[in-house]
């Protein structure tokens, strides 16, 4: 390979450190597990190659599941690299792959929605999420009605609870449509009994709902409420029952969240959203509710190491495109020289849009 090639071999990473002109660092960032783990998922989004994606996604998971901490930490770097710099190509993908023919659309989607999912892992890159809440929407809906495939149906949930965990009120005027509320209530009639982690994640949406403290929002959340209170009336009496026959049952810890539910509206939409967040940060929040204790923030530049775990670090933004951010100039000067300058204009544009 050629130096003009391997240089823009590099290059084609993206917003993830493309390229500078010492052979060295070009070398370095070649060889860097993070930076290929990028170019990997950035090709296969822009080829619309699932194959790859799912390859790439199955080696994530192993780098998440390992107990070594290095492995997990470049996993939120490629999470949170991704997200900065590819977030629309994935909502495109999202938006592309549900009008795929049937027999591979909910194999092809739940790829896309683990991408999203990934790239959703701070919650800069989520606020960042609302620019493309309009489109991606109706396809978080659609994935929540179909009944092929349950993992579609639970990643669409958990990406809609991370955005209304952090985005609150600014999120819920994309999603409390007429049609989203009757799939949240026969979504909970459908699993109640036969998957409690489908029906916990929709009760979770619910209480996300109430927490904003808009009146609009908690009036049509109460409204679900009332909705099911028959239905999990049932359930509890059902419970009893299973209980009197020394026999266990998995709906019981959804019966008690949905009756804490039911207790909290009379409490209005102020005091119950104080009730529900209990004192807590959007981060807490995030980490208790969807188990991701790792939110690290790390340095833009992908050679660079450092996280906001790490005692005495201090991040600066980029002053054009308030995106990124960096541990120390000469990690900024790296980014620039590498093509963040591109990625710069874009997000800079994008922001003097919104």
């Amino acid at each position: 390979m050629t130096e003009r090639s391997r240089f823009e071999e590099v290059k084609n990473i993206g917003d993830a450190g493309d390229s500078i002109p010492n052979c060295q660092d070009i070398q370095q960032a070649t060889d860097n597990p993070v930076c290929e783990m990028i170019r990997c998922i950035k090709s296969a989004l822009q080829c619309g190659d699932h194959q790859s994606l799912k390859l790439a996604l199955e080696k994530l998971e192993i780098w998440k599941n390992q107990q070594e901490d290095e492995c997990l930490h470049d996993y939120w770097r490629v999470a949170q690299l991704t997200g900065e710099a590819e977030l629309k190509n994935v909502c495109i993908l999202l938006t592309v792959t549900s009008e795929k023919p049937e027999n591979v659309r909910w194999h092809y989607l739940q790829d896309a929605l683990s991408v999203l999912d990934m790239c959703l892992c701070n919650r800069e890159i989520i606020s960042t999420m609302l620019f493309y809440a309009n489109d991606v929407q109706p396809v978080l809906t659609m994935a929540l009605v179909q009944t092929c495939d349950e993992e579609v149906n639970f990643k669409s949930l958990v990406i809609i609870n991370k955005m209304l965990i952090v985005c609150k009120e600014r999120f819920v005027k994309f999603i409390l449509t007429p049609l989203f509320l009757d799939v949240l209530t026969e979504g909970i009639r459908r699993w109640l009994g036969t998957s409690t982690r489908l029906t916990n994640m929709l009760l979770q949406i619910i209480k996300n709902i109430l927490m904003c403290g808009q009146e609009t929002a908690f009036d049509k959340a109460s409204e679900v409420i009332e909705k099911l209170v028959d239905l999990f009336t049932y359930a509890n009496e059902e419970n009893a029952t299973f209980v009197n026959k020394g026999q266990p049952n998995n709906q019981f810890s959804c019966i008690e969240f949905f009756q804490e539910l039911e207790k909290s509206i009379v409490l209005g939409p102020y005091d119950c959203s104080i009730y529900w967040t209990k004192g807590k940060s959007a981060k807490e929040l995030l980490c208790e509710e969807l188990d991701q204790p790792w939110l690290f923030i790390h340095c833009s530049w992908p050679l660079c190491g450092v996280h906001n775990g790490m005692p005495q670090t201090f991040f600066r933004k980029c002053g054009a495109c308030l995106v990124v951010r960096y541990c120390s100039r000469q990690c900024q000067t790296k980014h620039w020289e590498a093509g963040h300058i591109i990625q710069c204009r874009a997000n800079t544009n994008r922001n003097k849009l919104a």
